[in-house]
């Protein structure tokens, strides 16, 4: 539940660092429900007296063509808009002439001399007028965040002088809770915290590295008729969010992967494993349950993620070509990016509390500590 408070409190913090005015044109393209374009495409340009373009597609070739058209001041993308928006460039820059290459080259070079720290869009389009006139010519940044993205990618574009402002956040606090302020550029980093945003790590090892906890006038009040997963959520006014950083010695924030049974796709997508059981109802073995493998088996890493059935066979029972087909056919029936890619197949009842539902941590240490990932997951 997002108060009227956490939506302005959020517009304040943000317009601090990167203030809409009149004149600015900004690119909407995700859907307006989704948290992050109800601030950025729609309370924040109209409270600074912005104008919005909406595009409801995410074809890279209707975006690079907005660009143009409507000569776009900022825009917010997920990585996954952003890669192809990579691969796009990079693919006309493979097309071009030696010697144009080799200008081209030379010119990015002088452009990442000029700009090591921070970002000079006034003479990264004089450097680069090509590539600048492909995105209008009045472009200033670019922001991503809801999951996963590779500093290359952002260090490709701020060569170009299209700097890309990384962030991160959830949907319990509003839309963003870091911000890369390009003072100076990171392209290792999420950002340091907005203004009005308290971070500190729990529990941190030898590293430095914990679970990262959040207080802010941004946090949502609760979640919906769920007041045990509001209280495990928010513990003396501070959010405790499940994913793992560590901050460096310039404030900058580092993840570093995830404490909670979710994957969030390339498409800033949330995927909870929970929910997707009920596509393997009535699925003929003893118990199942599905699970992100990075939480059964941590890793410090983002990206790659994946989710395993694990299954309780009944005595006697094997993991056959019969039930293997089961499983795939019920994949199948799943999008893409909500499919399992592998089973786990586990020979102890499931713990359960006294209501029934499956201890899901205690299950997930009891496999950590019985079974190797590399052995344990099976490919179907």
């Amino acid at each position: 539940m997002l108060t009227h408070e956490n939506y302005l409190e959020q517009c304040i913090a943000l317009t601090a660092w990167y203030p809409f005015w009149p004149g600015v044109r900004y690119l909407s393209i995700l859907p307006t429900n989704h948290a992050i374009d109800f601030m950025v495409g729609f309370i924040g340009p109209f409270v600074c007296g912005a104008c919005v373009v909406h595009l409801r597609s995410l074809r890279p070739e209707y975006v690079r063509d907005a660009f143009v058209r409507y000569r776009i001041t900022y825009v917010s993308l997920v990585p996954m808009v952003l890669k192809n928006l990579e691969r796009g460039l990079q693919a006309k820059f493979d097309e071009l002439p030696g010697y144009k290459r080799l200008i081209l080259k030379s010119a990015i070079g002088l452009n990442k001399m000029f700009t090591r720290k921070r970002p000079n869009v006034g003479l990264s389009r004089k450097l680069l007028p090509e590539v600048h006139k492909s995105f209008g010519g009045e472009l200033l940044a670019l922001f991503t965040g809801g999951a996963f993205i590779e500093a290359s990618t952002l260090q490709f574009f701020y060569d170009l002088g299209l700097p890309v402002a990384n962030g991160y956040g959830l949907t319990e606090a509003g839309t963003a809770l870091t911000l890369n302020d390009f003072k100076p550029f990171r392209a290792d980093t999420v950002g340091k915290p907005l203004p009005g945003v308290e971070m500190r790590i729990l529990n941190p090892d030898r590293q430095g590295v914990g679970e990262v906890a959040v207080h802010s006038k941004t946090v949502m009040s609760h979640y919906l008729d769920d007041p045990a997963l509001t209280a495990e959520t928010i513990v003396d006014g501070w959010l405790v969010t499940g994913d793992l950083g560590r901050f460096d010695g310039d404030g900058h924030l580092l993840l570093l992967g995830r404490k909670k049974n979710m994957i969030v796709t390339a498409g800033g997508k949330n995927i909870y494993p929970e929910d997707i059981e009920s596509a393997f109802v009535d699925l003929p073995v003893k118990e199942y349950c599905v699970f992100a493998v990075n939480y059964i088996w941590p890793v410090r890493a983002l990206g790659g993620e994946r989710l395993v059935i694990v299954v309780r066979l009944e005595p006697g029972q094997e993991f056959n070509d019969a039930l293997r087909e089961e499983v795939a056919a019920r994949n199948r029936s799943l999008p893409d990016f909500k499919r399992v890619s592998g089973y786990v197949n586990w020979n102890r009842d499931f713990p359960r509390t006294a209501s029934m539902k499956i201890k899901r941590s205690t299950l997930a240490e009891e496999m950590r500590k019985s079974l190797e990932r590399e052995k344990a997951v099976n490919q179907l």
